[in-house]
């Protein structure tokens, strides 16, 4: 009797074990319910992020690195490790598993802080420069750190869970470059030629001049490139090419964080009141 009852307890224990090891095979947690995203992850990324932008601000503060030498920085991020990251990325980029519903949702989300930030500028601006506020503005309220500081955030919260959230990372700033940026090219430009009524500035022209803009743009010319090679090689880099886009993929996210920390030397002697209200308002409107 009691070998009959051990021979049951072991067949439970053993059946309970199973259970849960195929619960967490298949992604669920104890209770049965969606996966949770991991909490656990992100103080150390956030520590990781906060604290390379700390020490690019330290070394901007101590004078180690001059402003000559990050605008160099800075150049090299922009158009070089972040372009080769966007391109590496479009061509691998499987765009059947892309959620087009959740795309088109941001989309719109980021349209209508861009048009309320803009009518908003337009009503309470100066008349001297109402334009150009009204074309920065709304880039500065829609535009974010996207790939330097978002990316390492939602990897640390759903690499394990969501690992299909992160592509959306590389879809959704192109839509701001593409989209919605150049519609604040064009106030820039209008406010150029209210500044300057003696040189003539067609409506085309203005709108081509904001276009060009945008087309000169490393980021937004490597997405196009990005895209095409994505269809041409088959979602597949070439062996020869992939060590070349990853060494200099991987070198963007620190050089980037520390270039953030090198730029934010000074800031603050150039705010007035009226900038800070505005910053403030701008940072209002992105949350």
């Amino acid at each position: 009797m009691d070998s009959y009852s051990d021979f049951s307890a072991q067949n439970l224990s053993s059946s309970a074990n199973m259970s849960i090891s195929l619960r967490e095979q298949v992604g669920l947690n104890a209770t049965g319910g969606p996966p949770s995203m991991s909490i656990s992850r992100l103080f150390p990324a956030l520590l990781e992020c906060f604290g390379i932008i700390l020490c690019g601000y330290i070394a901007g503060r101590a004078n180690i690195i001059t402003s000559t030498q990050a605008k160099g920085l800075g150049n090299f991020v922009s158009r070089f490790a972040l372009p080769a990251l966007l391109f590496k990325n479009m061509v691998v980029l499987n765009f059947s598993d892309v959620n087009w519903s959740f795309l088109y949702s941001i989309l719109v989300a980021k349209a209508a802080v861009f048009f309320l930030v803009c009518v908003l500028t337009l009503l309470v601006a100066s008349p001297e420069n109402r334009f150009s506020k009204a074309g920065l503005y709304p880039i500065f309220a829609t535009q974010s750190n996207d790939f330097a500081l978002g990316y390492p955030i939602v990897e640390a919260l759903y690499q394990t869970t969501y690992p299909e959230y992160l592509q959306y990372i590389y879809l959704v700033a192109p839509i701001s470059l593409m989209m919605l940026n150049p519609l604040g090219f064009i106030f820039c430009e209008i406010q150029k030629w209210r500044d300057n009524r003696t040189v003539s500035h067609s409506k085309i022209k203005i709108v081509g001049l904001a276009l060009l803009r945008v087309l000169q743009n490393p980021i937004v010319f490597m997405v196009f490139i990005g895209i095409a090679s994505n269809f041409i090689l088959g979602q597949k880099i070439p062996d020869y090419l992939e060590n070349f886009l990853d060494g200099l993929g991987s070198s963007f996210s620190g050089s980037a964080l520390f270039y953030l920390g090198l730029t934010m030397v000074g800031q603050t002697k150039k705010l007035t009141k009226g900038m800070f209200v505005a910053l403030i308002l701008l940072i209002t409107a992105k949350l």
